[in-house]
């Protein structure tokens, strides 16, 4: 049996024809993310002479709480860039797409940020030499569940039929499953990240749950996850097998005006076990959600699907150890898995 599930969340697909040449050096999520900040800002802003903090219209404007900090500790920003391209020459007439996820209260303000990406490409892509797009589609998933898109009328995106999204169905639980992870994965475990070989069941359901806490504060259809003690239950049963590595890209910081790196685990995980159709519904969803840290410029982002016959590396056990994990205001002890 299939569930049906209706998500305040939509997926946009946003093209732009290169007019120079585009240079895509290392993975550019933040690099998209950066551009398309400065043109939000231009196209929303109502007094250009003064901060955000002292804007009368503070309250009605989207990209502050969309990009400028917030006393209020590190609130969730509902949105995530999905770069389609990493790296490459892009020579002048070529297409360069971008996805963009939106939650909840965001995609209420879809004609804004059409005409903030066609900012973007007036503006350029990159830092030192931005080299300028012109915008040629933006186009809706309009059903989560199978590639059908629609084109979003640049010169009226309100007269879209963008409200006419249809809802998630999950799909019947595997006995086991592959995810691929597409863009690299960022977790740590006590303040230290998690490497290929250490990445357990539990570490995986933490992750999972820690970020579809995180996005039901703008997804209130979102359905809440068990409790602890279902939740983890046999968690140790979770990875059957594993062909992971580490993978060190890097950003620009404008900032700190910098490169830093940006790294995560790549490679492909094979699950099993019961708690496979317990976590299942969400599993699914985490295909638009993501998972781990900087998820906003696309890392942690994967696919997940039924495991063929036959389909399995040489597994290697999950890790083995004692910890005290901390979910929001709940307390797991973490039992010995030997």
């Amino acid at each position: 049996m299939t569930d049906a599930i209706f998500l305040p969340m939509a997926r946009y697909r946003v093209l732009f024809e290169t007019l120079e040449t585009v240079r895509l050096l290392d993975y550019p999520g933040s690099t998209w993310r950066g551009a398309f900040g400065h043109a939000l800002k231009e196209v929303a802003c109502t007094y250009p002479g003064l901060s955000c903090q002292g804007c009368p219209d503070n309250s009605q404007c989207p990209y502050p709480p969309l990009f400028e900090s917030i006393d209020s500790g590190d609130p969730l920003r509902p949105y995530i860039f999905e770069p389609q391209a990493f790296s490459g020459y892009f020579p002048p007439g070529a297409i360069l797409s971008l996805d963009l996820v939106l939650l909840g209260w965001l995609n209420n303000w879809l004609p804004l940020l059409a005409a903030a990406m066609q900012r973007l490409g007036e503006r350029g892509l990159g830092q030192r030499e931005p080299a300028h797009l012109r915008l040629v589609d933006f186009q809706c998933q309009i059903d989560p569940n199978r590639e059908h898109w629609i084109s979003v009328p640049l010169s009226d995106p309100d007269e879209s039929d963008v409200q006419a999204l249809q809802p998630f169905c999950i799909p019947p639980a595997p006995s086991r499953a592959r995810l691929d992870l597409i863009t690299p994965l960022k977790l740590k475990s006590r303040g230290v990240r998690i490497q290929p070989d250490a990445l357990s069941g539990r570490e995986l359901l933490i992750a999972l749950a820690r970020r579809m806490e995180a996005c039901a504060n703008v997804l209130d259809t979102l359905p809440l996850t068990p409790e602890p003690d279902q939740w983890f239950h046999d968690c140790e049963t979770l990875i059957e097998g594993r062909e992971l590595a580490w993978l060190d890209t890097h950003h620009y910081s404008n900032r700190q005006r910098e490169a830093l790196k940006l790294g995560g685990l790549t490679g492909r995980l094979w699950l099993g076990g019961p708690v496979l159709a317990r976590i299942w519904t969400w599993l699914w969803l985490g295909q638009w959600l993501h998972l781990g840290s900087s998820t906003t410029i696309g890392l942690g982002r994967y696919a997940v699907r039924a495991a063929a016959d036959g389909d399995w590396p040489r597994s290697r056990p999950p890790r083995r150890d004692s910890a005290l994990i901390k979910i929001k205001n709940r307390s797991i002890r973490r039992v010995d898995q030997a």
